[in-house]
């Protein structure tokens, strides 16, 4: 499955990744090449369960074309 037919908010793995799991926070369709992701597993445990603001640092750009393993 490629990371652009995900939803938003959906939680996934990089086939050929290091096993972190990430979730999808956009989908820019067609317009770009890529797609915003946040690694789940760098968080914070406060972050991970809302009770802490997260910041864009560990958002990263994402390949929409990319190989992923939905969870």
């Amino acid at each position: 499955m490629k990371l652009q037919e995900l939803i938003v908010g959906q939680r996934f793995r990089f086939a050929k990744g290091n096993g972190k799991t990430w979730e999808k926070l956009s989908n820019n369709g067609d317009i770009a090449e890529y797609n915003y992701c946040r690694c789940i597993d760098d968080l914070n445990p406060h972050q991970k369960i809302g009770l802490m603001l997260i910041n864009g640092d560990h958002d990263h750009r994402m390949n929409k074309d990319a190989e992923v393993i939905p969870i």
